[in-house]
């Protein structure tokens, strides 16, 4: 059976970065309801940045579809 570990966690982002869902720029300090996510499965890690907007429709059960964040 295969495992994948998922973790979402405020977590202060320094610099300017698209939201992983909708592309939208922002300064993740100014955007209160930015989330990060991250998905492991073993042999691939991904993190992804949800501004507030597309957290709050994802937790309230639409579907999205992430883009990896690039490494820092």
């Amino acid at each position: 059976m295969a495992e994948v570990t998922i973790s979402l966690r405020h977590h202060p982002v320094r610099d300017e970065r698209p939201c992983g869902v909708c592309g939208a720029s922002f300064v993740a300090a100014e955007d209160s309801g930015s989330r990060m996510l991250g998905l492991k499965t073993g042999s691939q890690d991904f993190t992804f940045l949800l501004c507030g907007g597309c957290h709050s429709k994802w937790s309230h059960g639409h579907a999205v579809r992430i883009r990896s964040m690039p490494e820092s």
